[in-house]
């Protein structure tokens, strides 16, 4: 039975959905916004919400967690500088998520995911984290040989 489970599945295994909404909480930390399907969304909006609320009290038991979902200590230290005390009066609540219509291609329902609240992040720190994470990512392929780039 299933009795106030709320468990939002994808047709990947355990690995592939934790990478998928690692890379979803960093683009989305990262960018401010994000547009992506409503499934994907409702899930990513709930491990957010989660996330984000650990950012108000720096305790080593929270910096393990954010750690640990994120993978990036560099965007760990980011997210409790300046999300932690912009979001620090609220207690939940901090991403609203809207409807946008189905996708062209598929006819998937696409939302659009972004702050509740007024959060700036400084834009120097977050597209210098995005550079060197796309630096990182492409020097990983190159080492390994299987994909070069053009």
């Amino acid at each position: 039975m299933r009795h106030r489970v709320k468990k939002i599945r994808f047709k990947r295994g355990f690995d592939a959905k934790k990478m998928l909404l690692r890379k979803l909480l960093k683009n989305f930390l990262l960018r401010g916004k994000i547009e992506t399907t409503i499934t994907k969304a409702k899930a990513l909006k709930s491990a957010l919400d989660r996330l984000l609320a650990k950012t108000k009290d720096k305790t080593e038991s929270n910096k393990r967690y954010i750690l640990k979902k994120l993978g990036d200590p560099n965007l760990m230290e980011l997210l409790f500088a300046q999300t932690g005390e912009a979001l620090k009066s609220v207690q939940s609540g901090f991403i609203k998520m809207k409807k946008i219509g189905p996708r062209m291609s598929d006819g998937s329902i696409i939302a659009r995911l972004e702050w509740a609240y007024p959060v700036v992040l400084e834009k120097a720190k977050s597209q210098k984290l995005l550079k060197k994470t796309q630096n990182d990512k492409t020097n990983a392929v190159n080492k390994t040989g299987k994909r070069t780039s053009n």
